[in-house]
């Protein structure tokens, strides 16, 4: 793919500040045109942030299952393995907590206003969750990982008809990956 190896973390924010902030106000220009009502985002914050932060359990442990030796025979999940260790881990190599905070924030709220806030309102879940894992397109194993996350995203979004449990989950489902990426996974030689 990319050489990451000295990718400076002032390049980074300011790469997740572009990306995602063209991905929130592409939500707000979308929204406002459909009359889609965005916030309130809960009428219960506390049960749904509770909610969201106990549904990034799962995502998380299958993430560091991904990761572990195991997965390296599986066919699509070995390619994918590689590509976080290489490459993804890379990218991140120079971040600090303060700036993986940010990133998953941001990413949290601007992608779930937009997939799960307007583009499943319009489109439903189906439409949302294979949009949402196309737009995050590495390798097939991803697109599939990441469309299945939608639709996780997705239903309980439906179900508890809350637009911070889906910003919760993602917020600490990134934040989680990501620390655990940069700080506590290291290959065994």
């Amino acid at each position: 793919m990319f050489n990451f190896t000295s990718y400076p973390r002032y390049k980074l924010l300011i790469l997740t500040c572009l990306v995602e902030g063209i991905v929130l106000v592409v939500a707000l220009i979308i929204a406002r045109y459909y009359g889609l009502k965005l916030v309130p985002f809960t009428q219960n914050v506390f049960r749904d942030i509770v909610i969201g932060t106990l549904g990034a359990v799962v995502p998380l442990a299958l993430f560091m299952l991904l990761l572990s030796e195991k997965a390296d025979g599986i066919p699509l999940l070995g390619s994918l393995r590689s590509l976080i260790i290489n490459d993804i881990k890379a990218i991140f190599s120079k971040a600090k907590l303060p700036d993986l905070c940010i990133i998953s924030v941001f990413a949290g709220l601007a992608e779930e206003l937009l997939f799960r806030g307007v583009i499943q309102v319009k489109l439903g879940i189906v439409g949302a969750s294979i949009i949402f894992g196309l737009l995050h397109f590495l390798t097939p194993a991803y697109f599939i990982i990441a469309t299945l996350m939608g639709f996780y995203l997705g239903i309980l979004f439906q179900y508890y008809d809350s637009l911070l449990i889906p910003i919760q989950l993602h917020f600490i489902y990134d934040l989680g990956a990501l620390i655990y990426l940069r700080y506590f996974f290291s290959v065994r030689p």
